[in-house]
């Protein structure tokens, strides 16, 4: 989202961890993470930084989630963790199935550019 805030411009890692409130030490993954799609560059050095590549109108949530923690599912059984021998018969499965849909259907049609519009302004450090 920060990226997103200032289209075109390389900001330090320092301060992105800082504005978004990320630990310093943890965000060079998440860049890392985001890099692999091409979502972002980073340059060293003064001046350097990370920079946002794609509009922010093209990435949804549902595709930064799955690409920092895998596929979405609101239960183990649909995610395929477990071997349920209820599986098929579970008067649950498709309760579970209908809310993993309706639950994906929301991150699936917001973008980033919709939470950096959404998101009320702050003072910048």
């Amino acid at each position: 989202m920060e990226l997103a805030k200032h289209p075109g411009e390389f900001i330090s890692s320092k301060v992105i961890a800082s504005r978004q409130e990320i630990p310093v030490n943890f965000l060079p993954q998440i860049i890392a993470l985001l890099g692999s799609p091409g979502w972002v560059t980073g340059v060293r050095g003064p001046g350097g930084g990370v920079r946002l590549e794609v509009d922010p109108a093209e990435i949804t949530i549902k595709d930064v989630i799955e690409l920092i923690e895998g596929p979405i599912a609101i239960t183990k059984c649909l995610a395929g963790e477990i071997d349920c021998p209820r599986e098929g018969r579970c008067p649950m499965q498709s309760v579970w199935m209908e809310a993993q849909e309706a639950f994906v259907k929301v991150l699936r049609t917001r973008t980033i550019a919709d939470l950096v519009g959404d998101t009320p302004e702050k003072a910048e450090d």
